[in-house]
């Protein structure tokens, strides 16, 4: 098994934060903690595994926080005990070369996507009578036993590689997708999600921040679900506006980010100096971006009574002024990845709800993937990425 993986040593942690400061070119050097490894083809550790041959995967902003060592001393992971080693790659398609006897859902040959990548209660190895609360009902995401030890104590790879292995709850079936949709299933899961956490009402006014990956989605998924809202979104490269128009956007807002927002909701705009306020703002911010002071700006932004989600984000630990919080009885909803979603007061998880949107043709699926790499040019695709983001939707690796 070769597998692209995160050695987590705070020296070469360390090491490489400090060079980045001289130079980029620290993070595709051979003192990176990402490195490509060959592993002797680990057995299933249970019956209920299977291994899967990666076709395709993309490269997510996570990926890209472990590549740039950019994870930051005194954020809420720090505390948690942690493996040695991440591996790489959860936007992926691939087809099962090997099921367990006890496998219920999948046989040989079936093309999958990977579901479930954060440290959860059934890729720890849990038995399901020891599954956390969120685990039991669906929410892995937000497993209550993250800090605890894995049960599992063999080479899982992941979607950066050859093969990995996996319990057969940790993948989904892709069957009547191809593989680029496929692939696309687990980023339109994380705008989806954020999106279900607060739906606007008829008629809100609602700023999306960013038109990456998941900020193009936030704006799909808002217009498929209120199409009598109204969608502006704040993007500094041009080149993607007219994608966003395409996906619902309402209107791109253009200058001084203040003055855009004051003129957008018809708000009043006060300042002292380089300090800003407005009175009035957007019902609804999705902040697909998170990082800088965005976030005490977009306090700011809100309306009395309005509702930030959170879904953009930085591993560091930043300051802002919680004045408008209490003030103006804001809401702040933090959404991260995918899990269990109630739609029309049934469960089902986003994966599932996004496959079936895919498989209706009610959502848009091209024009996503912009750039395509070799698996073995990696640190091609992530020097682009770091060097050239704005020319960049989604990259994949091909692993075939």
């Amino acid at each position: 098994m070769k597998t692209i993986l995160f050695e987590g040593k705070i020296s070469k942690v360390a090491i490489i934060k400090i060079l980045s400061f001289f130079s980029k070119k620290a993070y595709h050097s051979k003192l990176s903690p990402v490195v490509y490894k060959e592993y002797p083809d680990p057995k299933l550790p249970a019956e209920n595994w299977v291994r899967v041959k990666n076709i395709q995967t993309g490269i997510c902003g996570s990926d890209m926080t472990f590549y740039r060592c950019a994870q930051g001393p005194s954020t809420a992971f720090l505390p948690m005990p942690c493996s040695d080693v991440t591996y790489l790659g959860h936007e992926t398609v691939g087809e099962i070369i090997e099921v367990g006897k006890e496998v219920k859902k999948f046989k040989v040959g079936d093309r999958v996507c990977m579901r479930k990548y954060l440290s959860s209660c059934e890729l720890k190895g849990y038995k399901e009578e020891e599954f956390c609360d969120m685990c039991k009902i669906g929410n892995y995401s937000d497993c209550e036993n993250y800090g605890e030890p894995s049960k599992i104590n063999v080479p899982t790879g992941a979607g950066m590689g050859d093969t990995y292995i996996a319990p057969e709850g940790q993948v989904m079936s892709v069957d009547g997708l191809t593989d680029d949709e496929a692939l696309l299933i687990e980023p339109f899961a994380v705008s989806l999600h954020a999106v279900l956490k607060h739906v606007p009402k008829p008629n809100d006014k609602v700023l999306v921040i960013g038109a990456g990956m998941i900020g193009l989605n936030v704006i799909q998924f808002v217009k498929l679900l209120q199409p009598k809202c109204q969608i502006y979104v704040m993007e500094n490269n041009p080149n993607k506006h007219a994608f966003a128009k395409k996906l619902g956007a309402d209107q791109i807002l253009i200058g001084d980010p203040y003055k855009a927002v004051a003129n957008a909701t018809n708000a009043k705009l006060y300042q002292s100096g380089k300090n800003k306020m407005l009175m009035g703002g957007f019902d609804v911010i999705f902040d697909c971006v998170g990082k800088g002071t965005l976030f005490n700006d977009t306090l700011r932004w809100l309306k009395a009574q309005g509702t930030l989600v959170k879904v953009g984000y930085q591993m560091t630990k930043t300051k802002f002024d919680e004045t408008p919080i209490w003030w103006q009885g804001l809401q702040i909803i933090g959404a991260d990845s995918h899990g269990l979603e109630i739609v029309n007061g049934k469960p089902m998880q986003t994966f599932d709800l996004i496959k079936d949107m895919m498989l209706k043709k009610e959502i848009i699926t091209d024009g996503f993937i912009t750039h395509r790499f070799p698996l073995d040019d990696y640190k091609k695709a992530f020097k682009l990425l770091i060097e050239n983001p704005r020319d960049t939707i989604k990259v994949v690796l091909e692993c075939d």
